[in-house]
């Protein structure tokens, strides 16, 4: 027998919101669910690789996918500071994270950690845990680039466990890139998420945005679409 302390005393209720979702689904109609791919990026290495992370994504049926930038805490948006393309993207805003079921982000390293503006921002986010846990449950995948003169070289399993522990503070749901035959190509393959390395080449238009390798491509487009897949699971399940 279970100890009383164990035993349930009332009968368990759904929150409203599973109530009305659950309803919807007997109707047959097909419910979505929100993917946020997040960037910070100056020079606009990290904005490819979100790109194709976000496509990734859309290939998993009821995906609804956005492609968001985190704004500079202290510099604001400057054009002058950014590549051309870099601030097309929405601005990620704390509600953003709160009205999503899946939040892919990433920034560049520094020194084998993760960049100053993208730790300011996880800093805003402090409030959702103090208030009630209220990012439990949600997926949480990362990116990030490393190497170039200041950033450091290698360290990018480190960038990527901080961004996972911030997910596990949160009692958010780490997923990274599923392992497959492609890790054999890319120099920096890991299951904890997609890695850019080396200095961006400046284009004819002064620009430092930068392809990928076939690789990269891979292994990003899995990670948008593995991190979809674990969210759609855990949408359609209800609780």
């Amino acid at each position: 027998a279970l100890p009383p302390i164990l035993k349930a005393t009332t009968p368990r209720r759904r929150p409203p919101a599973r109530v009305a979702i659950r309803a919807l689904r007997s109707t047959g109609i097909e419910m979505g669910f929100k993917v946020a791919v997040i960037y910070f990026s100056r020079r606009g290495r990290l904005v490819t690789l979100a790109n194709v992370i976000a496509e990734g994504v859309r290939q998993v049926e009821g995906a609804e996918v956005t492609v968001y930038r985190i704004k500079d805490p202290v510099s604001g948006d400057i054009p002058e500071q950014y590549d051309e393309g870099v601030l097309d993207a929405p601005v990620a805003t704390p509600e953003v994270i709160l009205q999503s079921d899946c939040v892919i982000i990433g920034g560049p390293g520094r020194q084998s950690r993760m960049c100053a503006e993208v730790s300011y921002f996880f800093d805003s986010l402090t409030e959702f845990q103090t208030d009630g846990c209220l990012l439990k449950g949600k997926v949480g995948s990362a990116f990030t680039s490393v190497g170039g003169v200041g950033r450091g070289y290698g360290g990018h399993e480190a960038i990527l466990q901080s961004f996972h522990g911030f997910f596990l503070q949160h009692g958010m749901i780490p997923v990274g890139v599923p392992p497959s035959p492609v890790m054999e190509d890319a120099p920096l393959a890991s299951p904890y998420g997609t890695c850019m390395a080396g200095k961006a080449r400046v284009d004819k238009s002064g620009s430092r945005l930068r392809s990928l390798s076939e690789s990269e491509v891979k292994l990003a487009y899995s990670q948008g679409e593995w991190a979809a897949i674990i969210t759609k699971q855990l949408h359609d399940d209800g609780d």
